[in-house]
């Protein structure tokens, strides 16, 4: 009876040993599973794309000849640096004008334009390979 009691205990012991071990298998391979969702999901969600856009404003819409007039605007989805270029309206052309900037860190940038071409002109900003919608500019005799 003795010996047959110390052999239940054992095998009571191995199983639940067994039970033991199969369940922290079952713990690692779930946390492995877990884990991998969760990388796919990370990866998933630093893959998707962020639209670019940006914006324009302007300080003033009537100025004498010659006056400084600041655009500012704001990005989304455009890196740092990347150069913001002004273009002014020729006839139905839109052409470089001389006034550059970069976007900050924060996704902004300002730029400051002068003209002494009296009437109204359209400008807008170009950058990345987008365009800002027109501002127009009434720029008057001093």
């Amino acid at each position: 009876m003795r010996v047959r009691s110390q052999l239940v205990r054992r095998v009571t012991a191995t199983a639940a040993g067994l039970g033991l071990a199969a369940g922290a298998i079952a713990g690692i391979v779930g946390a492995t599973s877990a884990s991998a969702e969760t990388k796919s999901t990370t990866v998933a969600a630093s893959t998707a794309a962020v639209k670019k856009s940006v914006t324009i404003d302007a300080s003033d819409w009537i100025v004498p000849a010659g006056s400084k007039v600041r655009y500012f605007g704001k990005t989304t989805g455009i890196a740092k640096n990347t150069t913001v270029q002004v273009q002014r309206l020729e006839g139905k052309k839109w052409v470089i004008f001389p006034a550059t900037t970069k976007v900050t860190s924060k996704g902004t940038y300002s730029v400051y334009v002068k003209s002494s071409r009296v009437g109204k002109n359209y400008f807008r900003v170009a950058v990345a390979g987008l365009v800002t919608k027109q501002q127009y500019l009434e720029i008057t005799k001093k």
